[in-house]
Parts: C-alpha cells; structure tokens; sequence
C-alpha cells in the first residue's frame, strides 16, 4: 500500500493554543438545540383536530347523501321496471316507444 508524504505532517501537527472551557460542551449543546427546532411537532394542536374532524364528518355526511340519492334513483327504477313488467298496458305502451 503506498502511502502519501501527507500522511505523516497531518499526524504530527498539534494544533496551537487552547480552546475556551467548555466549547465542546456548549457545541452540543447548539447541536442539541438545533436538533429539537428541526423536528415538526408530531401532535396536531387542538384547532387542527376540529378541523380534521369536521372534514371527515362532512365527507361521510356527503358521501352517504349520494348513496342515499342513488339508492332512490335505483328503486324508482327497479319499481317502474317491475310495474312495466306486471301491468300488461304499461309494458305495451314501453315496447312502442323507440
């Protein structure tokens, strides 16, 4: 393996002075901070909660509007398809029109 002439002035340099007292602990103690101000808060607020809740409410609420809709629809149509198929008239009168 070949070496690098660096290698050797890189493991002999000895830095020049001192660091202030206590500087690593106050770095991570910066770190530290940082990190909590960069995670979003995991819990919704109260207001959010309301507001997530009234749209899940009115969706069902519209949501089984419509089924109920269409579920009239469909028996309007089912009993006139009925009442067509037993009143002999109704069903005379449905194979007459184009």
């Amino acid at each position: 393996m070949s070496r690098d002439p660096l290698d050797d002035v890189l493991h002999s340099w000895r830095p020049e002075g001192r660091l202030p007292a206590r500087f690593q602990a106050e770095v991570w103690e910066r770190v530290a901070g940082r990190s909590r101000e960069a995670v979003p808060a995991a819990r919704l607020s109260r207001g959010a909660w309301v507001l997530f809740v009234a749209a899940v409410l009115l969706a069902f609420l519209l949501a089984t509007g419509q089924a109920s809709r269409w579920e009239k629809k469909r028996w309007s149509e089912l009993k006139a398809q009925y009442f067509q198929e037993i009143d002999p008239q109704a069903l005379a009168s449905a194979q007459r029109r184009p």
